[in-house]
């Protein structure tokens, strides 16, 4: 019988099948989850979940990113999953409403590292996977109308690309993506948002289901069919979804970003204090109305925010992992910051993420920019400005990434990724 698209995909797909302007776009892709990574090391979540690996899933098979420690590849999975979402500061992609990047990429990299793959074997195995993702996303959504966290459907990415780097056949791939479907975390991300803690978008739990599922498949463990498997994927391999990843400026929810960018694109060069200030009015999607509008408390809190994030943008002129990192001080213009919901602005919702902002001054001065999307939406021409600007502040200020880097596809996975981390960190045996 005739093997599924999507497993034929899976197991067949080639690095010289992958058009130029997409192997450009994982080579960013790659950077941004080094320079998110990087960031987000003194997140309390990415301690607690590097000790909670080497606790449960000791071993020497791949590396934590946090700190280079070695541990089992499923530890290696989740720990790094943790650790590429927890500042929010990770890709994403509007019709999922979630992150593909933070469950697929720390999957691949532990299935790199169990196989000694070479880099080329590592980036078709991340094409593959943010491929299946991207389109379980969709299909989840399709199916059931809860708003499912990206953990429920990255596992089958995260499942796909460990199975093409363990050379799984097509019998094994299809039991993967079938075990990673069914074992998939029942995580409602609006509950998150409304409490914001750890559990977040479920990305560590989606890459080490696909993990786990992956090596249960190798070892002959069976699975129902995946609903996945039959939806229409026979564009697959001809329609290159990663091409409609955005990226993120700002470590915080997405929901929000457009925001800060308006607050900062009103504010501009205008010299003022934050008791200058009259008032400021936020003009969003309704979506968005349900992030937190408190002083933080934890890095979640400050993250899955609207009124917090705008406030600091306004008060300070930025907006930076600092600030989330904490401590969470009051802007001074929290009490004076209103939220109104525009019809139209939710009527674009999800596919844009549309805000506008209004900075009142008691001099009489309106301030306003918007309605205005964050930076790094698919096809934006300040894409790769953003990576830049993230690998300069975060990882490496010298580096350039004008040019693609001697790494990509002719070293071995470790400096692909290793090399834009601190050296003590080599995701992959070199």
């Amino acid at each position: 019988m005739k093997a599924p698209a999507p497993v034929e995909f899976v197991r067949d797909l080639r690095w010289a099948d992958v058009p130029p302007a997409v192997r450009e776009r994982v080579r960013l892709l790659l950077a941004d989850l080094a320079a998110v990574c990087v960031a987000g090391r003194p997140a309390p979540a990415s301690e607690l979940s590097a000790a909670y690996a080497s606790a449960v899933h000791p071993g020497d098979e791949a590396t934590a990113l946090l700190d280079g420690r070695r541990v089992g590849a499923v530890g290696a999975a989740w720990c790094n999953g943790v650790l590429a979402n927890v500042l929010d500061y990770d890709d994403g992609h509007r019709l999922t409403k979630g992150h593909p990047g933070a469950v697929v990429i720390p999957a691949a990299l532990a299935a790199a590292q169990l196989t000694d793959a070479t880099a080329e074997e590592l980036l078709v195995a991340v094409v593959v996977g943010y491929e299946i993702a991207i389109r379980a996303g969709v299909a989840l959504h399709a199916r059931d109308d809860s708003y499912h966290a990206s953990g429920a459907w990255g596992g089958l990415g995260a499942a796909a690309a460990a199975s093409r780097l363990l050379g799984l056949d097509a019998a094994a791939i299809h039991h993967a993506i079938g075990l990673a479907e069914y074992h998939a975390p029942i995580a409602h991300i609006m509950r998150s948002v409304a409490q914001p803690a750890m559990t977040k978008d479920a990305c560590a739990w989606g890459a080490s289901v696909g993990m786990s599922s992956t090596l249960m498949a190798a070892g002959g463990f069976t699975a129902v069919d995946a609903a996945f498997l039959d939806e229409d994927a026979s564009d697959l391999g001809s329609s290159w979804r990663l091409e409609e990843l955005y990226l993120k400026a700002y470590p915080c929810c997405r929901w929000s970003q457009g925001a800060i960018r308006a607050a900062l694109q009103a504010r501009g060069s205008e010299r003022f204090a934050p008791d200058d200030v009259e008032a400021v009015t936020i003009t969003t999607f309704a979506a968005a109305d349900a992030l937190a509008k408190v002083l933080p408390a934890t890095t979640e809190e400050a993250q899955y925010n609207l009124v917090w994030p705008v406030a600091t943008a306004v008060a300070t002129g930025d907006f930076t992992v600092a600030d989330v990192l904490g401590p969470w001080g009051d802007p001074g213009l929290m009490e004076r910051t209103r939220v109104v919901i525009d019809p139209s602005l939710t009527d674009a919702f999800p596919a844009r993420r549309l805000a506008a902002v209004e900075i009142a001054l008691h001099d009489g001065r309106r301030l306003a920019a918007g309605p205005l999307e964050a930076a790094g939406e698919p096809g934006a021409d300040n894409w790769a400005e953003v990576v830049a600007a993230k690998v300069v502040q975060h990882v490496d200020p010298d580096r350039d990434l004008a040019d693609p880097p001697p790494t990509l596809g002719t070293a071995t996975p470790a400096e692909l990724l290793g090399l834009l981390c601190d050296p003590v960190v080599s995701p992959v045996r070199a």
